[in-house]
């Protein structure tokens, strides 16, 4: 009934729909109370109109309980900043509290044994353990934006103290060190921690996707380690990611190594996908580490991009700060004593997220249609266990695989009052956290192109499209074959040459035999 009641509604009418604490249950219940909740319900929720096609393999969820679905909605009202929960944002909800569910089932072998009044042999959520799981994540999610320079031991001290972990000494603390470390996970997406580490370690997951849906070795340059121990867990959490490696965005350190101002345009027409795949052929993998967005890595001819967009938007918070900014506060300026770098807020990261997938797909319409032909493969991606399905974000199917000036991508961007699209940009200041990132990938399509397009008539230049590498490899076939011809020719005359010799000498003979008769 609720599925059903959510295809009915359209998609204009999005930016109607109110969430708040009074509806958030009502609202929350697309995901919760869907006996057989298929990843397909959760793409309903955001673009609000029936699907077609077969049904996907299902996800049995049970309902939550009504207690739980407050607890739910006070931990996402907390994370957007008490900011009216509608429209787009309404369905990020949607979707990252599915998310969050599929986290605590993943993680329930750490949850158990840690958290006060949860059964500790138990192997699922049992009804009502939401309350305690939701406790937990809330706890955390205010240290996070309230504690400065905050270590991942003082979270466990204070849930201790607070009732909510169980107290245990300090060589027990393994699984509570571990289950605080994949929460600030989920609360962050800086990364994504596996899900059985080993009994001593701090482990971040080494896989990304390709856009077949198959799980590959990630190959980075970002991180520098997938596993620590524990023995860094008492300082500040950036330095922790620090001996993980470059996790925490930053504006000042990501310009280093560019000094050419000149090249600091970025131009839609090179960097988006139908450019990139034309010109280079490169292959996009996706990740869940905010940390790897827009990584190029050229020996192995891939682009990581971030599979999560609606997490991007409910941290786009407006008037206040979102959970992450006090950390990226933290990292900005531990070595720096110009407090000006606030103005390099996590909030301004987010933003440049989502508009970098506008960059990519939705401005250039050969770009988003040749992403929508790959979501068939992710969705077949699917298993009959909450454990372990892929959870997609279907707002990454309105960002990457329709247009951003009309219908759902016009109007998610115009929720978050994005500037008008534009043909350039200018890396530093629209992009000032992303932007290095997005030059070197333009750089990269520049060495892709024919170095003798400029030769082409002005009309026909281009970015390496298709039919400027059609015209270069004609004037290249062209040239070869005069070439051909003109070796044949040549041929042809030496051959030519060397008969006129063999006549010439064979007519001398002749004159030289009749004058001897003589």
């Amino acid at each position: 009934m609720v599925e059903s009641a959510m295809d009915e509604r359209h998609s204009d009418s999005i930016n109607e729909m109110p969430f708040n604490s009074t509806t958030a249950a009502t609202d929350l219940s697309k995901i919760n109370n869907i006996s057989s909740m298929p990843s397909l319900a959760v793409r309903n929720s955001v673009s609000l109109r029936p699907l077609s096609g077969p049904r996907r393999n299902r996800v049995e969820t049970s309902a939550l309980t009504d207690m739980e679905l407050r607890k739910q909605d006070a931990l996402l009202k907390f994370i957007t900043g008490d900011e009216q929960i509608k429209g787009w944002l309404a369905s990020a909800c949607v979707w990252y509290a599915g998310y969050l569910r599929r986290q605590f089932c993943s993680h329930w072998h750490l949850l158990a044994p840690t958290l006060v009044n949860i059964e500790e042999g138990s192997t699922a959520p049992a009804s009502g353990d939401h309350v305690v799981l939701y406790e937990f994540v809330f706890a955390i999610a205010k240290l996070l934006k309230t504690r400065r320079n905050l270590a991942l031991v003082e979270i466990v001290d204070d849930l201790e103290n607070r009732g909510v972990l169980k107290e245990q000494g300090d060589g027990e603390r393994a699984a509570s060190n571990q289950i605080v470390f994949a929460a600030w996970g989920w609360l962050s997406m800086l990364y994504e921690a596996v899900t059985h580490p080993k009994p001593d370690k701090l482990e971040v997951t080494k896989t990304s996707t390709s856009t077949s849906g198959y799980r590959n070795t990630l190959v980075t340059r970002k991180y520098t380690s997938f596993k620590q121990s524990f023995e860094h867990i008492d300082i500040p959490f950036y330095s922790l990611l620090r001996h993980f490696g470059d996790l925490i965005p930053d504006p000042r350190t990501s310009w280093r190594s560019l000094g050419d101002q000149e090249n600091d345009v970025v131009y839609a027409k090179l960097v988006c996908f139908a450019a990139l795949q034309q010109s280079t052929g490169v292959n996009i993998e996706w990740v869940s580490s905010l940390a790897l967005h827009l990584e190029l890595d050229s020996g192995n001819n891939t682009l990581k991009l971030f599979r999560y967009p609606s997490f991007c938007r409910i941290m786009i918070v407006e008037g206040s700060s979102n959970i992450s900014t006090r950390l990226f506060k933290d990292h900005a300026e531990r070595n720096c004593e110009d407090v000006t770098v606030s103005n390099s807020s996590a909030d301004g990261f987010f933003y440049e997220v989502l508009m970098s997938y506008r960059l990519i797909f939705g401005q250039d319409e050969r770009s988003w249609k040749a992403f929508s032909r790959t979501m068939p493969t992710w969705e077949d991606d699917q298993s009959s266990s909450e454990c372990t399905a892929t959870l997609n974000d279907p707002l990454l199917q309105v960002l990457c695989g329709k247009s951003s000036t009309a219908g759902e991508g016009r109007a998610f961007y115009e929720e978050i009052d994005a500037n008008e699209p534009s043909t350039y940009y200018n890396a530093r200041n629209d992009f000032p956290f992303l932007g290095n990132r997005l030059v070197e990938l333009q750089h990269f399509v520049k060495q892709h192109q024919p170095q003798s397009i400029s030769l082409l008539p002005r009309g026909v230049r281009g970015v390496g499209t298709r039919w400027n590498r059609q015209i270069v490899l004609f004037f290249a076939s062209l040239l070869s074959l005069l070439f051909l011809i003109s070796i044949s020719l040549q041929i042809w005359q030496a051959m030519l040459s060397r008969q006129q010799i063999d006549l010439t000498k064979e007519q001398l003979l002749q004159i030289s035999g009749v004058q001897g008769r003589k």
